[in-house]
């Protein structure tokens, strides 16, 4: 393994700094701009090689003592030790650059993106842990960074304090029923009533196990605990309080499915609500695709727009039909489980509408995206179909201006988009951007 040794020119858009000498390119995690390194040169990466940081010989202006005892480590955050004004230019920038490689020049990019949306410490209400069984302890947090050991967390500056209050007592909880160097991943969510815990992974799981556990949930003041085997298999709802799992969307409630997606912070969401709504003030009839519970889809209701909501998510579409029955909102909106990527709305659907609101997955909408750039082109005794307004969220900046794109080339104006900072200290971003014929 060889060394190479130089100053750390800018960061790239993994969250490592990049470190440029003879001809050559080197990623090296946890440097920031102006430091001077020594690294081990690993794996060819891209355009580049994976280096590994031995020794800092001179730090760069802009590096600063991290807040976490386990940041370098712990895998959840890589950019802790940056100070925040770069670190917020460079999160702004990463979906500045996305648009510009996707040709976005006229306006240019960076006039079309926003300030960066910040969200505050330990407000993430949502976690996906990994535990361990060695021998009599469980260890449990996340994984070190690019390494399946497991840094067994004593705090955590990025998690809201009852999602990480909660790890001794789940420690306790599985213990008896991991066999030693068996591990489970455990995906727990904070609610309005109590914290959402779902085991995934193999479990001794006979009678006396479940009981033990169920008393154990309870003893925990948990809202709800369940386990499946694997992300194929149903959960087992093992323990429920006096109250579901419950969650608001604007002033409507909703019992959240076993491990049911939540945006990871209320924050963003609220963010991202409050953009999509004011953009979508004049419309009356509204599709929210990608819509899991209906985050915004009830707030859309609520409003009393005429909402189509669908999602692929069977509990998820459950929830927010039985919430808008609830609320009196059944009237104004349609809940449809439907598969968009291999069966999206088509352009015959798209007469009732007068806006499309899309949440999609990291991947993006790619085929929905195609159907409404479709939709623009006059069909056959059909004409042109395509909604007025698109307003698109997404949780990549790749993504998002691929299809950014293809809206554009097929006649919309990206108006503005919004970069928010859900993913605090990671290179993950969210974005929420506005597109008008």
């Amino acid at each position: 393994m060889r060394d190479v040794e130089g100053v750390i020119a800018r960061m790239g858009g993994q969250g490592h700094g990049v470190l440029d000498k003879d001809g050559e390119r080197f990623y090296v995690p946890f440097t920031v701009p102006g430091d001077r390194v020594s690294a081990k040169v690993g794996e060819e990466r891209g355009d580049g090689f994976a280096a590994q940081l031995s020794v800092l010989e001179d730090a760069g202006p802009d590096r600063v003592e991290p807040p976490c005892r386990h940041f370098q480590a712990c895998g959840g955050c890589a950019l802790q030790h940056w100070a925040d004004a770069p670190y917020r230019d460079w999160k702004r920038d990463r979906l500045v650059s996305a648009l510009q490689r996707r040709d976005f020049t006229d306006p240019p990019a960076a006039d079309l993106v926003d300030d960066l949306v910040e969200v505050p410490d330990r407000s993430r209400r949502r976690a996906e842990f990994v535990a361990r069984r060695v021998k009599n302890r469980v260890l449990m947090g996340f994984h070190e960074a690019a390494s399946r050991k497991i840094v067994d967390l004593e705090d955590c500056v990025v998690l809201r304090p009852a999602l990480f209050a909660v790890l001794p007592a789940l420690r306790a909880m599985i213990i008896e029923v991991l066999g030693d160097g068996w591990a489970v991943d455990l995906r727990v969510t904070e609610t309005l009533t109590g914290l959402d815990v779902v085991i995934i992974g193999k479990l001794k799981m006979r009678v006396q196990e479940r009981i033990a556990l169920s008393r154990a949930a309870k003893a925990a003041a948990l809202a709800r605990l369940s386990w499946r085997f694997d992300m194929s298999s149903e959960p087992e709802m093992l323990y429920q309080g006096e109250a579901a799992p419950l969650v608001k969307f604007g002033d409507t409630v909703v019992t959240l499915a076993p491990g049911g997606f939540l945006q990871a912070t209320a924050e963003a969401e609220q963010a991202m609500a409050d953009l999509a709504l004011d953009a979508l003030k004049d419309a009356k009839r509204v599709a929210d695709l990608f819509s899991g519970c209906g985050a915004f889809a009830l707030r859309l209701a609520a409003a009393g727009k005429s909402v189509l909501a669908a999602d692929a998510d069977r509990p998820a579409i459950a929830a927010l039909t039985a919430a808008a029955k609830a609320a009196g909102l059944g009237g104004r909106l349609t809940a449809e489980m439907r598969d968009l990527e291999r069966r999206p709305l088509t352009r015959q659907e798209f007469k009732k509408l007068d806006a499309i609101l899309l949440d999609p997955p990291r991947a993006g909408a790619r085929a929905q995206v195609q159907q409404i750039a479709e939709a623009t082109q006059a069909g056959a005794g059909g004409g042109d179909t395509a909604p007025p307004l698109v307003v698109m969220a997404a949780c990549d900046p790749n993504s998002f201006a691929r299809d950014a794109r293809v809206l554009v080339d097929a006649g919309y104006r990206l108006e503005r988009a919004t970069p928010i900072d859900q993913f605090r200290w990671s290179p993950h971003l969210e974005m929420l951007g506005i597109f008008r014929r």
